[in-house]
């Protein structure tokens, strides 16, 4: 079983152009990298470490993932 297949695709994302689903999968992948996001169970989370705060009238996310190796 591939737990990750599916993993940049995103319901509706049908309408998208094929350029938009590149940026889209980058962006995701970003966030992921970031420790915001997590695939679990075949979707798209929040990362259990991640807060989300608002500034400005904006939301804006922290996340409390340390990266290793970097300050």
């Amino acid at each position: 079983m591939n737990y990750n297949e599916g993993k940049y695709w995103v319901e509706g994302s049908d309408l998208l152009t094929d350029a938009e689903k590149v940026q889209m999968a980058k962006d995701l992948r970003e966030l992921e990298r970031q420790g915001v996001i997590d695939f679990r169970d075949g979707r798209w989370a929040l990362s259990a470490a991640a807060e989300i705060a608002e500034t400005s009238g904006r939301p804006v996310t922290h996340s409390s993932n340390k990266q290793k190796g970097k300050n």
